[in-house]
């Protein structure tokens, strides 16, 4: 798929302008006993200001099991995406993307360099960007990131982990990303809820959406709308049920 570089990006954000959009799809949230494995529906959004930045927006949904259909966990984001139906919101978060410095590949450490070649045509001479993030989310939590960026792939970690005082305790969190067959790929670890080891949370797969206003983006699209409630199939494969019960966490 084409990709034209956004107007008035700003000269130090091209390495990171693959991400810039609108991407919506599926994935999956896990915790152990804390979060039940299930299906949910993601949207995230990267926009500028022509500042040397950029802001990602995230929003995961739950989904309505008696609506939404069986997922192929193979399939594109968005046709993902169109076979669910939105229950409530789980979790948003407001991140800054800010480049700090590039190096050539032979001055970055081994495995950033061999991750990266695993991705999209990254090519042995892509510079590798440092990168350095600041999130923030309505259940109480800011959190300082560093890592780095190398043609379609990126992995950053949090530094430090701020919160309010009765937020749920986070220790750490790591995040990667990755342009696999033009859709946005994604997972996040993370040591939480009294946890120290760090351990799967997320995932998700997200296609970019080109026209916003296009039905066929809109999530739960492949829906029949007159279907009666209660008579449509699971939301997700038997191994990941979705859930519309289980509480919101960080």
């Amino acid at each position: 798929m084409a990709f034209t570089l956004p107007d008035d990006l700003a000269p130090e954000l091209y390495p990171l302008a693959w991400l810039a959009g609108t991407w919506r799809g599926y994935g999956i949230l896990t915790y152990g006993e804390t979060v039940p494995e299930q299906a949910v529906y993601q949207e995230m959004t990267f926009d500028h200001d022509g500042g040397p930045y950029l802001r990602q927006t995230t929003t995961i949904w739950t989904v309505d099991a008696t609506r939404s259909k069986n997922l192929d966990f193979e399939m594109p984001g968005l046709q993902g995406a169109s076979l669910l139906a939105p229950a409530q919101i789980w979790s948003t978060e407001t991140t800054y993307w800010r480049p700090v410095g590039q190096e050539q590949p032979d001055g970055a450490d081994a495995e950033t360099t061999e991750a990266a070649d695993d991705a999209e045509s990254t090519g042995p001479l892509t510079p590798v960007t440092r990168l350095e993030l600041v999130s923030t989310d309505p259940a109480g939590h800011v959190g300082v990131w560093e890592g780095w960026i190398q043609g379609p792939r990126a992995q950053v970690g949090t530094q430090a982990v701020g919160r309010a005082r009765t937020a749920v305790p986070v220790e750490e969190m790591t995040r990667m990303f990755g342009l696999v067959g033009g859709d946005l790929m994604w997972t996040q670890d993370m040591a939480a809820f009294g946890q120290s080891e760090v351990t799967t949370y997320a995932s998700g797969r997200l296609g970019r959406v080109d026209d916003l206003d296009d039905p066929a983006a809109q999530p739960g699209s492949a829906l029949d709308p007159a279907e009666p409630e209660g008579e449509s199939s699971s939301s997700s494969d038997s191994s990941v049920p979705a859930s519309d019960d289980a509480e919101p966490t960080a």
